[in-house]
C-alpha cells in the first residue's frame, strides 16, 4: 500500500473508532456529525471526504462486526478435521469476535429499523448463512456420535442468544476482563450441546469473505 493510500486508511479507522464510541454511549440520534468532529478536532469536510454521512459510517461498522462474527463457521473445503473439533473452533472464535466487536455489534442491533432495507437483506443472509453452516456443523458431530441435542436449528437459535443479546448487559469495563468472558461464554455454548473437546489439530488458514461491491 503506498504512503497515501495507507495514511487514508488511517484517517477512515480514526473516524470510525470514535464513531463507534459516540455511537455506543450516546445512541444513533444522540449523536450528531458535530460531535464526531468535535471529538476528532476536525471541520466537517475531513469527515465528509471520507465518508458520505452518518448513515454511511453505521453501515460501515455495522457490516465491519457482522462479518467478523457471522463467518466464523465457514472453514476451507479441505478440512478434514471432525466436526465436534471445527466447532470448538468456530465457537470459540465466534465469541471472541463478538466481544471484540461488541460496540459496534450492539450499535447493530439498536439501530437495525433505521438502515436501508438492502442493507438490513445483506446481514439477514450473513446471519441465515451463519446459521445454517452452525447447524450443518452440529448436525454432523451428532452423526458422529460426539454431541447432545435434539433440534439443531432451535439449539442454534438458542445459541445465538446467548451471543446475540450480549449488547443488552455485557460491559467492556466489568468485572470479567475479555479473555474470560470469551472463556465462560464458549464453554457455555459446548455445554449447551454436549461437546467436549479435545486438543485442537491446526486448521488450514482461513480466506476472509468481503462485502460484494455494488
Amino acid at each position: 500500500m503506498r504512503p497515501a493510500a495507507a495514511n487514508g486508511v488511517d484517517k477512515r479507522e480514526r473516524i470510525l473508532t470514535a464513531a463507534e464510541d459516540l455511537f455506543y454511549r450516546n445512541g444513533l440520534v444522540g449523536t450528531t456529525m458535530d460531535m464526531l468532529c468535535a471529538e476528532l478536532g476536525v471541520t466537517k469536510p475531513y469527515v465528509y471526504y471520507y465518508f458520505k454521512d452518518k448513515q454511511e459510517i453505521v453501515e460501515t461498522l455495522a457490516w465491519r462486526a457482522s462479518l467478523a462474527c457471522l463467518t466464523t463457521m465457514k472453514f476451507p473445503a479441505d478440512d478434514r478435521r471432525a466436526a465436534e473439533e471445527k466447532l470448538a473452533e468456530g465457537l470459540q472464535r465466534w465469541v471472541a469476535a463478538c466481544v471484540a466487536h461488541f460496540r459496534a455489534s450492539a450499535l447493530a442491533f439498536r439501530v437495525t429499523a433505521s438502515l436501508r432495507p438492502e442493507f438490513r437483506a445483506e446481514l439477514r443472509r450473513l446471519a441465515n448463512d451463519f446459521y445454517a453452516d452452525l447447524a450443518a456443523l452440529m448436525e454432523a458431530g451428532r452423526r458422529e456420535g460426539r454431541l447432545d441435542f435434539e433440534d439443531a436449528a432451535v439449539t442454534a437459535k438458542a445459541m445465538g442468544g446467548v451471543v446475540g443479546f450480549m449488547y443488552t448487559w455485557y460491559r467492556p469495563d466489568g468485572r470479567l476482563p475479555p479473555e474470560e468472558l470469551v472463556a465462560r461464554l464458549t464453554g457455555t455454548l459446548y455445554r449447551m450441546i454436549g461437546l467436549r473437546p479435545t486438543a485442537p489439530k491446526c486448521a488450514p488458514k482461513r480466506t476472509p469473505t468481503t462485502r460484494k461491491q455494488t
